[in-house]
């Protein structure tokens, strides 16, 4: 005798199945013709199939796929990815695409991404050929993977017919039903209605057939047992697992048996009801609990009596509960008898009761238990299981219920920060995808972007202007961060969208954030090809910056005049680029040392901003606050105190006090007083300034790094060594897990750290960490930059401070350059 699964049908043979198939036939030929159809079609009939738990949509599933075998036996190209009837581990669309690729026995790339994932997909449809695709409980699927998963998802059955999805849920719930999200009105639905009594009674012959219970067959043709049936069907909604379940103990006579079942069973229920009664809103969950708590069905107007609330907002309800499968419209023989413009109204689970009763049963017997039995059970047969609780208190309601006995003798029953790099990353990324045509990852943003995105996708070159813009707003961010990651991706986006545009400004962004990795000669090569113009004058800059940064500081003199000379002629000499072209020549002076051209460069570029842009310009209290700086590099220390009290100002009155440029100010201002020995008042000032800028720009911005680090330096000067190496030790830890162990900043820290432990007189500590930092500046800038050799004397010096002239000498002697 086989085994009948009543929980999992997927694990019974498919004979069987079909053995076991009763009321439905129908509804499987339209899945089987759309299986028959999968590969052949350009718009397959994805298909939903609704009902509660218990309702058969694994049984009908589980026969979807028996066909499909037979189907692929006979030839028709196809294969199957049944997933998991429980879900648990789909928690991402990455984690679907997964799911349906080991289904189908293919393994996914390693390491996976979505967007691997995705393609790795759709090539084998397209290679391997069409998946049908089977999935229960669509709904907690479509709520895992999220907004943007669902997108996605929807993008891969829209663009792919190769794909077929035969699904399931027990609720139409809000992404599903809701047109706010994707699949809103995607899926052909089919609601899978309870079985009716002689439905019932087909389906339990079939049990009682494939058991060999020959002794159940006849019995189930008793009137009697037809009554037991409606019983049934009016008590739990008809349910096909339900009729499993009792198939197995109907001609049981020990009334614990079937207690036992019912409990087991109710207490599975219960949380699924309780769960789903959360999701509706208060007003929904009041007329579900009234039509739970009334006797008898109930048109609108009665329904908005008992819950108190206006008849049209409850009508809205009693609509909105009924397309999600709670409420169902009463179909009665009497219908012609009634008031056309009235329905009445009952829970489609009646089951559903279970959520109220077992909160107010207080360990009383269950209600509905207690039904079951008065309507399974004669008085005789429950006066026999002697001292079952359940038992006794059907008896009391035989002996207490007029109706119920009435019924029984009838036979008949009633039924503001600035973004970070992830999300300029992310709107990015979902602008390339739009720009290539799937606008699913747009749709994935906050309205507000989304909306931003809109209002300019219409322009010609909207979308490309976008992502021009994202990328300058990353260039900001990132800086001159070679080999870091997050700069090796922003690359590969400027080099994506210079290959999708074509245009003199992608090629430049290529060239600015190539320049900004510091791969000159690739920058060079890309600058090359955009032909004379503002464009290639930009792209010199950029490439200026680099050599500046890098160290090279007599190429980026020369690339910094070309500019100037170029903007000179193309824009005029008053132009505000030019006037920044000026300022940029004029810092390559003062980084070169040679500091009486740069401050007389930047006195004019002062005066000239002063007449062209006015004195409360953000670029004049620049050209201001880089005099400032020239001053106090030449050691003209007064006159640069004077100068950066006079761009704070300026800044607190324009800006305000919690503009970063006003932070700045205030930086330079306590580094200035530092400079000049006023150490407490640069102590208070630095502190001041890294505790705003922690809490205007965060944690972790470079800015409030650079702040903290000032702030120890300062300690450093001022004998608090302790406090200094705290805060430095705190600031490498935080550069690290912010900017990575390569970026300039962690390096700094790393070496700062290091001359406070030597100043402390922890000097092996500090070799340790002077020895780490060559050896990155030698990796990362190269053997001849300022930087790195500056740390290799830094090393030399703590080796003599440390009593190893033998290895000072050894490490200048294999080093001799001075660059």
């Amino acid at each position: 005798m086989t085994t009948i699964s009543r929980y999992t049908p997927s694990t019974m043979p498919g004979e069987q199945l079909e053995r076991l198939f009763v009321a439905r036939e129908r509804i499987l030929d339209r899945l089987v013709a759309r299986v028959e159809a999968l590969g052949t079609t350009p718009s397959p009939h994805h298909t939903l199939l609704v009902g509660p738990r218990g309702a058969g949509k694994t049984h009908l599933i589980a026969l979807v796929a028996h066909r499909a075998r037979r189907l692929i036996a006979g030839g028709q190209r196809m294969r199957i990815a049944w997933l998991p009837e429980d879900p648990w581990t789909i928690v991402s669309y990455g984690r679907l695409l997964a799911a349906i690729l080991n289904a189908v026995e293919e393994e996914p790339d390693s390491p996976p991404s979505e967007d691997q994932l995705d393609a790795q997909l759709r090539a084998s449809l397209r290679t391997n050929g069409p998946v049908l695709l089977l999935m229960e409980n669509v709904d907690q699927i479509l709520n895992a993977i999220g907004d943007l998963g669902q997108q996605r998802l929807r993008n891969l059955f829209q663009t792919e017919p190769g794909i077929l999805l035969i699904g399931s849920t027990t609720t139409l719930d809000r992404t599903l039903a809701d047109e706010a999200f994707p699949f809103f009105d995607f899926f052909d639905t089919i609601r899978l209605e309870p079985f009716s009594a002689q439905e019932a009674q087909d389906m339990l012959r079939a049990l009682a057939h494939e058991g060999e219970d020959s002794a159940l067959e006849e019995r189930l043709e008793d009137a009697d047992a037809v009554a037991r049936i409606h019983t049934i069907a009016h008590l739990a909604g008809g349910q096909p697992r339900l009729w499993a379940l009792l198939g197995s103990v109907l001609t049981v006579e020990q009334v614990d048996n079937i207690t036992d079942l019912l409990l087991t069973r109710f207490d599975d229920l219960t949380p699924y009801y309780q769960e789903r009664l959360a999701r509706l809103s208060p007003q929904q969950r009041l007329v579900v609990a009234e039509l739970a708590a009334a006797d008898r069905p109930l048109p609108v107007k009665a329904i908005a009596e008992r819950v108190g609330a206006d008849q049209r907002s409850v009508a809205k309800s009693v609509n909105d509960l009924a397309d999600q499968g709670w409420l169902a419209a009463v179909s009665t023989p009497f219908a012609h008898l009634l008031d056309r413009r009235r329905t009445y109204y009952e829970l489609a689970e009646p089951l559903a009761r279970l959520a109220f009763q077992i909160k107010e049963s207080r360990g009383e017997p269950l209600k509905l238990i207690i039904e079951f039995l008065v309507n399974w059970f004669d008085a005789e047969e429950l006066h026999a299981s002697g001292r079952n609780e359940y038992a006794r208190a059907a008896l009391e309601m035989i002996d207490q219920d007029e109706t119920l006995s009435l019924v029984r003798g009838l036979t008949s029953l009633p039924a503001v920060r600035r973004p970070s790099l992830a999300l300029l990353g992310r709107v990015d990324d979902a602008l390339a995808a739009l720009a290539g045509g799937d606008a699913e990852p747009v749709m994935s943003l906050p309205s507000t972007l989304r909306q931003a995105i809109e209002l300019r996708y219409g322009d010609d070159d909207g979308i490309t202007d976008m992502r021009l813009l994202l990328l300058e707003r990353a260039l900001t961010e990132v800086g001159n961060v070679p080999q870091a990651d997050s700069q090796e991706a922003w690359l590969s986006r400027a080099e994506r969208l210079d290959g999708e545009a074509r245009s003199h400004q992608s090629r430049l962004m290529h060239v600015r954030w190539l320049a900004a990795g510091w791969r000159l000669g690739e920058a060079e090569a890309a600058l090359s090809t955009i032909p004379p113009g503002i464009e290639h004058v930009d792209g010199q800059e950029a490439l200026a910056d680099a050599y500046q940064a890098s160290g090279r500081g007599a190429k980026a003199i020369d690339l910094y005049q070309q500019v100037l000379d170029d903007r000179r002629h193309i824009l005029g000499p008053d132009h505000p680029d030019t006037l920044t072209s000026r300022s940029n020549l004029a810092y390559a002076y003062q980084s070169a040392g040679r500091l009486e051209e740069a401050i007389g460069l930047h006195e004019q570029v002062l005066q000239d901003r002063l007449l062209v842009l006015g004195p409360d310009h953000p670029d004049t209290l620049a050209s201001r606050n880089n005099l400032a700086h020239a001053y106090q590099a030449a050691g003209r220390v007064a006159e640069a105190i004077d100068l950066f009290e006079q761009v704070l100002e300026d800044r607190l009155w324009v800006l305000g006090p919690d503009h970063p440029d006003t932070l700045a100010s205030r930086n330079n201002l306590a580094y200035a007083y530092h400079a000049a020995g006023r150490v407490a008042e640069a102590i208070d000032l630095f502190a001041r300034v890294a505790d705003d800028s922690r809490r205007i720009l965060g944690l972790d911005h470079p800015n409030t790094l650079a702040s903290r680090n000032n702030l120890a330096t300062a300690y450093r000067g001022a004998g608090r060594a302790a406090e200094a190496i705290d805060l430095f030790k705190q600031l490498v830890e935080d550069c690290l897990r912010a900017l990575g162990p390569d970026h300039p900043r962690t390096l700094f820290s790393r070496n700062n750290l290091a001359v406070a432990y030597e100043s402390a007189g922890r000097v092996e500590e500090a070799i340790g960490l002077f020895e780490q930092v060559v050896e990155d500046r030698l990796r990362i800038m190269g053997h001849d930059h300022p930087h790195t050799l500056a740390a290799r004397d830094s090393l030399a010096a703590a080796y003599l401070a440390g009593g190893r002239p033998e290895d000072a000498d050894n490490l200048l002697a294999e080093w001799p350059s001075g660059g």
